[in-house]
């Protein structure tokens, strides 16, 4: 529901967890601020804890004069802008991103806040409000270099490639871009599956940038989807850590305004933007040495020993940076994430709670609470932090979808229904919610509505997995309302549509079963054993449609073989299958009393139920015992009448009859 934090190439600040200004206004008298949390010090070494000690205490000193206005609020703007430049070196990430927001709402106009909240919401993942807020710094300086790579980064991340193609064409003719740009462009034009433009692209920005010897990497990608194995492999032997840089001087002024610790962690931040994750861990680890008792430092170490997929170590080092500053929303929000990621939800939602609990209005940590509390089913708790979530951003039509799924999930299927039905009224047809509300429908009760909502479906088309699964559904409705022979074509269709839907084999082998196709019905329910060879169900409806069908010699076969195998569940049923075929088949050379006898016997010591004891008086009948048959009948029959079994009683006499009779029974399965 939400992208995993992460560095992109060529960034030199770490991500802010930020809401972006809403657009470029006017200075109005009396504008919005947001409070500032507190930040928790006590994993910040002296330095820095003096730094911000002194810029709050600015912002304290001129807060306390009252709403500025004019000239005050311009420079209040200032000193919350420099405030959360301060934060966001030092990795104090929801104090930054209030201290920006409030600095963008004072002074509109400044290209730097913009861009910042850009950069923010760009490492956040939160890809669509980067756009916004590149866009708006792009209205304040039209020819800026870094923000034109930014938005085709942006803008490439999104699968947008002829808007990155844009931005990354306008960004080659400003100064200090053209081998960010030539890369960018190589990037959408790969992408497209134009590798021969991408290798052109690649070449120039090499050229341009030598030093760049990342690029070795996409070249070689680009040789081997033209089919250039060998070209392929000499780029992979040149291929470094070194990545393409682009002019980037708001980036450059917060390094240089780094010191101590600040410093040694942006050194690690720059070789973690770079995904030179050795040496950012190798940074990281000397910022821990030096600085033991700074929370930063830790949890810096953990993001990059997270970029290497040493999740472990690095939900141990995110703990020992909570363990510092345990109300640091940021690494609560981080520490949550990794543990959804590694699946661990109950850790993950304490953490999560716990984040959403200091800061209300932390949308991203509400969106992963509801992630972990959908994934340990408290769906109805999921629905209500997506709520939350949609407070603050209540045009989220992707909040509003996993809502309304959890919502179904969480058996509130009234209330989905009105918000599916809410998100199509808004957003216009979707072949997904149609799907949905169409099971939905069906969950309800409603057949008829249902099925309407597939057959829309279908008539509109969609792609094969959707168009797949709308004639399952539609062909379950049939089944249900006992309409065989048009269930069949559904079932094939969407067969036709997804060849490896198993479900669709087993429920149209069950649709011709039902007519009296049982050899049809078996090949069904193999092609469903084929695509899951562990299956028990669609092998029992297979032999048991070869039964019907009357290949009792091939049914005892496969029995024999299915219970040499490992047990994969289901080997009672076929063990007392095999009884009734050997006690009762009509095929004289498949019949064997005294094996189904054993076997009768043998199971029913382990499972005392009717339908053994009307195995073993199966298997007695066929060794001629018809005493003992009649006497286990007899049994049977009392057990039925105790248990109010009224419907298998007249089965249950007649064969009792038989065996008085001095009569076998055969084939009762096809009666």
């Amino acid at each position: 529901m939400t992208k995993p934090i992460r560095l992109r190439d060529g960034a030199l600040i770490i991500a802010l967890l930020a809401p972006l200004a809403t657009g470029l206004h006017a200075q109005t008298a009396t504008p919005t601020l947001i409070p500032v949390p507190e930040v928790d010090l006590r994993g910040v070494d002296e330095a820095v804890r003096d730094q911000i000690d002194q810029q709050r205490g600015l912002l304290e000193e001129a807060l306390a004069r009252g709403t500025p206005t004019g000239a005050a609020a311009e420079q209040l703007g200032l000193l919350f802008g420099d405030a959360g430049q301060l934060y966001l070196v030092y990795d104090l990430l929801p104090a930054a991103r209030a201290c920006l927001t409030n600095a963008a709402e004072l002074q509109p106009r400044n290209f730097r806040w913009r861009y910042l909240l850009g950069s923010a919401a760009e490492h956040l993942g939160e890809l669509e409000e980067a756009v916004e807020a590149y866009d708006l710094a792009r209205t304040l300086r039209p020819d800026d270099a870094a923000t034109a790579i930014r938005l085709g980064r942006v803008h490439l991340e999104l699968g947008r490639y002829e808007e990155a193609r844009g931005h990354y064409q306008r960004a080659l003719a400003l100064p200090g871009s053209t081998a960010a740009a030539h890369f960018g462009l190589g990037r959408v034009a790969f992408e497209t599956d134009d590798p021969t433009t991408a290798l052109q692209h690649f070449r120039t920005a090499l050229r341009e940038q030598p030093r760049a010897d990342s690029l070795h990497y996409h070249i070689a990608l680009a040789h081997r989807a033209l089919g250039d194995d060998a070209a392929m492999r000499a780029a992979m032997e040149l291929r470094g850590e070194a990545t393409v840089a682009f002019a980037d001087p708001i980036a450059a002024e917060i390094k240089e305004s780094a010191t101590g610790i600040g410093a040694q962690l942006l050194l690690g931040r720059v070789a973690l933007a770079a995904n030179a994750f050795e040496t950012a861990e190798e940074r990281f680890r000397e910022a821990v040495r030096d600085y033991p008792e700074s929370a930063a430092a830790k949890r810096s170490l953990a993001t990059a020993l997270e970029g290497m997929g040493r999740r472990a170590e690095a939900a141990m080092w995110y703990q020992e940076a909570l363990n510092l500053s345990p109300n640091d929303v940021g690494l609560l929000f981080q520490t949550g994430l990794l543990y959804n990621n590694e699946g661990r939800y109950q850790a993950a939602a304490q953490r999560l709670r716990r984040a959403v609990e200091i800061e209300p209005s932390f949308g991203p940590a509400w969106v992963e609470l509801a992630r972990s509390l959908g994934e340990t089913d408290d769906h109805l708790e999921a629905a209500e932090a997506l709520t939350r979530a949609l407070e603050l951003a209540p045009d989220d039509r992707n909040l509003r979808f996993h809502r309304a799924g959890n919502y179904r999930l969480g058996g509130r299927r009234e209330l989905a229904l009105r918000e599916f039905e809410s998100l199509l009224a808004d957003f216009g047809f979707d072949r997904e919610i149609v799907l949905l509300l169409g099971r939905i429908e069906q969950e309800l009760g409603r057949p008829a509505s249902a099925a309407r909502r597939f057959e829309q479906l279908i008539e509109a088309g969609a792609d094969p997995p959707l168009l797949s699964q709308a004639h399952f559904e539609l062909g379950n409705i049939r089944t249900q309302q006992e309409r065989y022979e048009e269930a069949i074509p559904l079932y094939q269709r969407a067969i036709a549509a997804n060849p490896t839907l198993k479900e669709g084999y087993f429920n149209l082998g069950t649709a011709l079963g039902r007519l009296g196709q049982f050899t049809e019905a078996a090949l069904a329910a193999r092609r469903a054993l084929e695509l899951d060879p562990g299956d028990s169900r669609a092998r029992a409806a297979e032999v048991t449609a070869l039964l019907l069908a009357g290949e009792d010699a091939r049914v005892r076969l496969m029995l024999e073989q299915t219970l040499a195998l490992p047990d994969q569940g289901g080997s009672g049923f076929f063990a007392l299958l095999l009884a009734e075929v050997l006690a009762a088949s009509e095929d004289d050379s498949v019949r064997d009393g005294a094996m189904a006898l054993n076997l009768a016997t043998d199971l029913f010591q382990r499972a005392q139920t009717p339908a053994h004891g009307a195995a073993v008086a199966l298997a007695y009948a066929e060794t001629g015992d018809f005493e003992q048959a009649v006497a286990w009948q007899q049994r049977l029959i009392e057990n039925l009448e105790r248990a109010g079994a009224t419907e298998a009683l007249p089965d249950a006499r007649k064969r009792l009859a038989a065996y008085q009779a001095g009569r076998p029974v055969r084939a009762p399965w096809r009666r």
